[in-house]
């Protein structure tokens, strides 16, 4: 798909983002091979436009100023339970098949799952870099390599499975009586309206129908903090400190309820690790920023993931000030950089 976004109506000249979930039918996920096949289709793309092609090899307009993917075989690789669990990747019949994903130990030692997923990605970088000297500018590109998100628990021991949250509270002794304990049941139970809304992974975020509610539910948690597997919950001034206010943007959760490290709400047995909540397994991810003018080294000072966009209009002779982000959240660029 080719088209054009942002307040110009010309930001994007090249957009190709084949559905992972639904290949033909099939969800590339349940396999490391199948997912790397499905990154290479974006590699692929990439390799084109540093050549000034359009993604699919057609003529383009020249080499972009900005372009980049995204990855999922490291994500996919980290958490499945097995791979190719149903045997729907027909490609994925090799050693891989039926082996554990994720980490060994709690090292962060990869399976051959992962190592898989971390390899490929990596010669598909390598493949970049190559297309970038084979043009004559690598020199002059920045090159960016981050993750959205990481993902918890690295220890595989650490796992738990307990089952999907609202279910932990109906099963609590006065769950089909406490009335914070039925607001939650409304919630998990609404399909749409005013009734709330329950989501959760490796944390669990709660809507609910009606905000003055809030302060008995967020108290009857926590009186259940051991039996929920609950590690924090967070609601009123706790989340406006992270967020804006649900009171007054809807899109925020009115609470919030962090895990202990290694409980994911969920009784799947696909998966063993998930993304979403504070852990450090979830938010501590890598970022390297490379380019033969600068000189290698190790910055140990902490940045997020949301300077990189600050950094790339810095390396553009663009105004960061421009974007709305960096004037409500005063972001800066990452630090030790020549711009």
């Amino acid at each position: 798909m080719t088209g054009s976004t942002g307040p110009s109506g010309n930001g994007v000249d090249d957009l190709y983002t084949p559905e992972i979930t639904n290949v033909g039918g099939l969800d590339a996920t349940v396999s490391v091979v199948c997912t790397v096949q499905n990154d290479y289709k974006k590699v692929q793309a990439v390799l084109n436009e540093i050549h000034g092609l359009k993604h699919d090899g057609t003529p383009g307009p020249g080499v972009p100023a900005v372009f980049g993917m995204n990855f999922q075989a490291v994500s996919v690789g980290q958490k499945l339970s097995k791979d190719n669990f149903d045997g729907s990747c027909a490609s994925d019949t090799g050693v891989l098949n039926g082996q554990p994903g994720g980490y060994k130990d709690g090292s962060g030692t990869p399976t051959a799952v992962l190592n898989y997923g971390l390899e490929k990605t990596d010669q598909a970088l390598a493949s970049m870099i190559q297309a970038l000297k084979s043009q004559g500018i690598y020199e002059s590109t920045l090159f960016i390599v981050s993750a959205k998100h990481g993902q918890s628990p690295i220890n595989p021991v650490k796992v738990n499975k307990p089952g999907h949250f609202s279910d932990l509270v109906a099963a609590l002794p006065d769950g089909g009586t406490n009335p914070a304990a039925l607001v939650i049941a409304s919630a998990a139970a609404c399909s749409t309206g005013p009734c709330g809304f329950v989501q959760d992974d490796d944390i669990a975020l709660l809507w609910l129908p009606d905000q003055s509610q809030v302060p008995a539910v967020a108290a009857y948690l926590n009186a259940n903090a051991n039996a929920l597997f609950i590690d924090e919950v967070m609601a009123a001034n706790e989340i406006k400190l992270k967020f804006n206010d649900p009171n007054h943007d809807s899109r925020t959760p009115d609470i919030l309820v962090q895990p202990i490290y290694g409980t994911i709400y969920t009784g799947s047995t696909k998966k063993n690790a998930e993304h979403g909540g504070f852990s450090f397994g979830d938010t501590n991810v890598g970022l390297i920023v490379s380019n033969p003018s600068l000189k290698a080294g190790v910055l140990k000072t902490p940045v997020a993931t949301s300077q990189v966009a600050v950094t790339i209009l810095q390396a553009l002779g663009l105004d960061p000030n421009a974007l709305k982000s960096v004037q409500v959240e005063k972001t800066v660029e990452l630090p030790g950089l020549p711009f």
